[in-house]
């Protein structure tokens, strides 16, 4: 969500992103990713109000050009470690996911979520994507 919309740590997102592509990494995220940040969207759209009608479609339009030139792992293939994970750490499934991707990649996980940077720096290197305060 921080690639396409602004939100505190987006421009923070995109520099350490575009780093990374320049230095020839390969970007991986799990299938639900998609799903999550179209109810994101949904949730700047109709919760927080912060997103007109016109601004939700060409957020979509980015998700979906970004969803389609990363490399996406399916969550049949990290079900069992994802609820090991879960069941283990006290987190959902959905986080977990995240972790067992990065376990399996044996890659840096890059999340802006406090709780699953602390929980997946006990088992995969994790680092927070934040602000500059």
């Amino acid at each position: 969500m921080k690639l396409i919309t602004d939100e505190p740590g987006s421009r923070e997102a995109r520099k350490t992103v575009k780093s990374y592509l320049k230095d020839g990494y390969s970007l991986y995220t799990v299938d639900i990713a998609l799903a999550e940040s179209l109810n994101a969207i949904w949730k700047h759209a109709r919760i927080h109000k912060d997103l007109e009608m016109e601004e939700v479609e060409s957020a979509i339009q980015d998700l979906t050009k970004i969803y389609d030139a990363i490399n996406i792992l399916e969550t049949r293939e990290l079900s069992n470690e994802a609820a090991e994970i879960a069941l283990t750490k006290d987190i959902t499934i959905y986080d977990s996911l995240y972790i067992a991707a990065a376990m399996k990649l044996k890659a840096t996980l890059h999340t802006a979520d406090q709780k699953l940077c602390n929980v997946s720096k006990e088992l995969v290197t994790s680092e927070l994507l934040k602000p500059h305060q």
